[in-house]
């Protein structure tokens, strides 16, 4: 009986030994953010920054497969791949729209830019709406963003403008070069959109 429990207590700390190697050996989890783009500067300076027009992000939506903490890259053209030890600080369908508000506040530019849901006293002039159909990239190659995306305005609340962007950026060989091409690419979708505010005709200017 000595025998038999002495031989489970060795199976046991060997099985310990083995699961704490394996702990020691796995590299440490790193958490990336997007970034808003550098540099923003008011491009229409009859528009002050200060009470400018009214913009909420209604709705962000991102495909199934980028629901999840761990970064996704393609490794080929039906292939995805997720990053265990590399995901996203923050849910991926909260980062882009505030990552989205962040730069056209200051391309349109504007300090009444916010992201649904806003408070009962905020009546935007505009409502934007994102259909993200692709938003991922391969190391060492490049970042694509595919998102069709609708403006909604006026009283009754109807599209004023929309558009179909198609975006790649160059990516480096590791995922902090890969999350910096991503946060680019929301800059240059930021960008369209916000020329499309900016070109939309507003009461007392046509």
């Amino acid at each position: 009986m000595r025998i038999f429990v002495k031989r489970l207590v060795m199976l046991a700390l060997g099985g310990w030994v083995v699961v704490a190697a394996g702990c020691a050996g796995s590299p440490p989890t790193r958490f990336y953010v997007l970034t808003p783009v550098a540099g923003m500067e008011a491009s229409d300076p009859a528009v002050p920054v200060k009470d400018g027009i009214a913009v909420g992000i209604r709705r962000v939506a991102l495909p199934d497969y980028l629901d999840r903490p761990q970064i996704v890259t393609r490794s080929s053209p039906n292939t995805l791949d997720l990053a265990e030890f590399d995901r996203w600080a923050a849910p991926l369908g909260e980062a882009f729209p505030r990552m989205l508000a962040e730069n056209l506040a200051g391309m349109i530019p504007s300090d009444r830019v916010t992201v649904f849901p806003w408070l009962r006293s905020v009546q935007p002039d505009y409502e934007v709406t994102v259909e993200v159909t692709r938003f991922e990239g391969r190391l060492g190659s490049e970042c694509a963003l595919v998102a069709r995306w609708t403006v909604i305005g006026g009283e009754r609340k109807v599209p004023v403008a929309t558009g179909t962007s198609r975006l790649r950026e160059s990516a480096g060989g590791d995922y902090e070069a890969l999350v910096a091409a991503q946060s680019r690419l929301i800059g240059a979708l930021s960008r369209e959109i916000a020329v499309a505010v900016k070109a939309i005709p507003r009461e007392g200017t046509q």
